[in-house]
């Protein structure tokens, strides 16, 4: 299966990481997708079921299928900053090209009604990162 990965999004062949999900989505595309591909290119996390419906699949029809079903509801879910909007996939991007080290992408702000708080980066909050 991932001997023919090749990225729907920037036609890489380098994967930074294989990662278990925890699909909450019991409808729609997502609903059958256990584990994503995270692009060593993009950062962009592809579904691995794009890569073992059918070994006759081919890097267009995937291409389709990440453009037309896969990846709009992905940006409807995707983490994304509260301050400067990113995408996680952008500030990956930002970090590595400014070879700023760590996994931790993210907190989560503090809100009084208990529902979560806003995500805020890594770009936009550095000191909040250091140890």
């Amino acid at each position: 299966m991932i001997n023919n990965f090749i990225c729907p999004e920037c036609g890489s062949t380098k994967i930074k990481s294989i990662m278990k999900t925890n699909n909450v989505n019991v409808n729609g595309p997502y609903s059958k997708v256990n584990e994503e591909i995270q692009c060593g290119n993009c950062f962009m996390d592809i579904p691995t079921n794009l890569f073992s419906i059918s070994n006759e699949n081919n890097p267009k029809d995937i291409n389709i299928s990440w453009n037309k079903i896969y990846k709009p509801e992905h940006l409807k879910n995707a983490a994304k900053c509260s301050k400067c909007s990113l995408f996680y996939w952008e500030i990956e991007q930002y970090l590595n090209k400014n070879k700023i080290e760590g996994t931790d992408i993210f907190y989560q702000s503090y809100n009084i009604h208990g529902d979560g708080g806003n995500l805020v980066c890594k770009i936009c909050d550095p000191n909040s990162f250091k140890k």
